[in-house]
This record gives C-alpha cells, sequence and structure tokens, in this order.
C-alpha cells in the first residue's frame, strides 16, 4: 500500500499554546490527490499533543489553557514558574530530564505537569477520515497541535524544535454499512 508523508517543524518559544494545523493538513490531502481514506496526524514529542477542537476562538482557548495550567500545577522550580507575571499554581515533582539515563539534553527545566497535561489533554495522534478529497471535520472541528513544554531559549533551556506529521493512506472503496 502506497502512503504520503508530510512533516511539519517548527520552533515551539511559548510555554503553552495550541497551533492550528488545519489548512496545512487539508493541502497535504489535496496535494496526495487521495478521495478516500484516513490521515493521521501524529506529534513525535511527549509534551507536544495534537487535538481535533475548535481552535478559532481564542476565548475558548485561553480558557483551556488557563484550565489546564490551574488543574496541574506547575514544577516551582520550572522556569516558566519563575518569570514575572506567572500567576498559576506550582508544586513540587520528582521528574527532570537528567534523571532519566536517555536523556541528552542541555535543559536544566522540571517539565513534569507539561508530561501529565500532555497525556490529560490531547493525543499522540489523531485519526481524520478523508471523504471526497478532504477530512471530514465537524463544522467547528479543527486540527491542533497543542504545545505544553515551549522554551524561549532563555537560560540553559534551548528553544524547542518540533516535527508534526502528516500520514495519509488512501483506500480502494468504501462501504457503508
Amino acid at each position: 500500500m502506497k502512503c504520503f508523508l508530510k512533516e511539519i517543524k517548527f520552533e515551539s518559544k511559548e510555554y503553552a499554546y495550541f497551533k492550528n494545523l488545519t489548512d496545512e493538513v487539508k493541502k497535504a490531502v489535496e496535494k496526495s490527490g487521495v478521495k478516500q481514506g484516513l490521515v493521521v496526524v501524529n506529534s513525535r514529542h511527549t509534551t507536544l499533543t495534537v487535538v481535533i477542537q475548535e481552535i478559532s476562538e481564542p476565548n475558548l482557548l485561553k480558557d483551556m489553557l488557563s484550565h489546564a495550567l490551574r488543574s496541574v500545577p506547575t514544577d516551582r522550580r520550572a522556569s516558566q514558574a519563575k518569570k514575572e507575571g506567572f500567576n498559576s499554581p506550582t508544586a513540587d515533582y520528582l521528574h527532570r530530564c537528567q534523571d532519566n539515563p536517555y536523556c541528552n539534553e542541555i535543559d536544566e527545566d522540571y517539565n513534569a505537569p507539561s508530561h501529565i497535561r500532555s497525556m490529560l489533554y490531547g493525543h499522540p495522534s489523531v485519526f481524520i477520515p478523508i471523504q471526497d478529497g478532504k477530512p471530514t471535520l465537524g463544522k467547528y472541528q479543527e486540527i491542533a497541535a497543542l504545545e505544553f513544554d515551549g522554551r524561549d531559549g532563555s537560560g540553559k533551556n534551548p528553544v524547542r524544535q518540533r516535527t508534526v506529521q502528516i500520514w495519509i493512506y488512501p483506500v480502494e472503496e468504501i462501504e457503508e454499512l
């Protein structure tokens, strides 16, 4: 079976935010020429998830991010928690990249909450049917990457480089049941 792959690479400089991917997914499906099938949008990171949600309404995005930051407190030792104007709850966590024998990053931040939020509020991948050459989304549904651990490059915390994959799988026929 032949499939198509497009990778979206970007710098992630904000701590927590939504990145709308809908237009890029639609363009990839159109470029592939696939009329019927599946598109899989996949994050290659443990603190960057993929969601299908109402992304175009900025107040809703603020509400969702505010809820996530309040419900899972930020590690009090994290660089984000020490920034002026940071007003979300904080707590102590055990995890730190340097404690993982497979971690080879310079990063000295404490990001356990970013992993927890990612697990609670998003998915590593989402699947969207393709019909008539278009992803089938509901009226308000859009596809977004949801970042919980972006870095602005200050201190020893490098800017995060992120990759989201768009996999497009054609199917020969759809038989309705």
